[in-house]
C-alpha cells in the first residue's frame, strides 16, 4: 500500500477480474467472427447513407460473390477519385452483360446517383449486414499515426503494470 492508502486504510482499487474477462471475450468473439465467418468493418465517414446510417457508425459487412450483388444491397467499394480509400453506398442499378459487372451507387442522403458506374473487378464484394451506431467513431481514429503509436506504448505499459503487479504485489 502507498502512503496514501496506508493513511485511509483503504487498497487502491483494480479493475476487478470480470471485467478483464469480458473484454478478453470479447476481443475472442471478435476475432472469431473476422477470421471464422469473414465478417469485415467499415466506419462511415459521411452523412451521405443517412438516415440509414449516420456519421460514425460501424458497418458489418460480409463478402458475397461479385455476380451475386443485387439493386437494393449496401456495398463498401474503394473510391475511383481516392485510391486505398472505401466508401458505403446504395446499389441501384446492375448491368451483368460482361464478365464483371458494372454497378451505379447512389447515397440514401444524395439527391442524385453516383456519377461513374463502377466495374466490380474481384470475386467478391463486402454487403453491409448491419451496423453499430457511435462505434465507427472509435475506428476513425486509427487513421492518426500518432494515436496509433500512443496506443501501442499505452498497451505495453499496462502489460508491464500488469506483470509488475503480479510479479511483486503478492507478498
Amino acid at each position: 500500500m502507498t502512503a496514501a492508502h496506508a493513511a485511509t486504510g483503504r487498497k487502491p482499487r483494480r479493475l476487478p477480474g470480470a471485467v478483464l474477462a469480458v473484454l478478453a471475450l470479447a476481443a475472442v468473439a471478435g476475432a472469431v467472427l473476422v477470421v471464422g465467418f469473414r465478417v469485415g468493418f467499415a466506419p462511415v465517414l459521411s452523412p451521405s447513407m443517412s438516415p440509414a446510417f449516420d456519421p460514425g457508425a460501424l458497418l458489418v459487412t460480409r463478402p458475397v460473390d461479385a455476380r451475386s450483388v443485387e439493386v437494393g444491397d449496401v456495398v463498401v467499394l474503394p473510391r475511383p477519385d481516392a485510391p486505398g480509400e472505401r466508401y458505403a453506398h446504395r446499389v441501384v442499378e446492375v448491368d451483368r452483360a460482361q464478365v464483371e459487372p458494372l454497378v451505379r451507387t447512389k447515397g440514401d442522403n444524395n439527391t442524385a446517383a453516383d456519377p461513374q458506374r463502377l466495374r466490380l473487378t474481384s470475386d467478391t464484394v463486402p454487403v453491409v449486414v448491419g451496423h453499430v451506431p457511435w462505434i465507427g467513431r472509435v475506428a476513425l481514429l486509427g487513421q492518426y499515426a500518432w494515436l496509433k503509436a500512443a496506443l501501442v506504448v499505452f498497451a505495453g505499459l499496462c502489460v508491464l503494470v500488469g506483470a509488475k503487479r503480479a510479479l511483486w504485489d503478492r507478498r
